[in-house]
């Protein structure tokens, strides 16, 4: 889970990290790009979880209606720098409820994909 910075929308928030797509980029290249610009790793596997359509996170940059994708992915490495976010963390579901996690983020850990 990566923590929102402050300065932005919804700072303090615990979000899964989330990328849109730049002009005919596939999914599996914006999840590569995604993991190595904000959190500096490679990734190793991808497997496509899931979706979770929703009105994604009223008055941030994009407050229509979006799908959520969901991938399991193995990462090359376990050394993180994060870059625009303030804190990011491994986290189980089961302790989702001490975090304030953003609700499309937890619909897509919980729900049965």
């Amino acid at each position: 889970m990566c923590k929102r910075p402050a300065g932005g929308p919804f700072p303090g928030y615990w979000e899964l990290p989330t990328e849109s797509l730049e002009g005919d980029e596939t999914l599996e290249d914006a999840l590569e790009r995604v993991f190595f610009e904000r959190l500096t790793v490679n990734l190793w596997q991808v497997q496509p979880l899931g979706a979770v359509d929703c009105g994604l996170f009223k008055g941030d940059v994009n407050d229509d209606n979006v799908r959520l994708l969901g991938y399991e992915v193995e990462l090359e490495k376990n050394f993180f720098h994060i870059y625009g976010y303030d804190d990011f963390r491994w986290v189980k579901v089961s302790n989702l409820k001490k975090m304030r996690v953003l609700e499309p983020c937890v619909t897509m850990l919980t729900k049965k994909l």
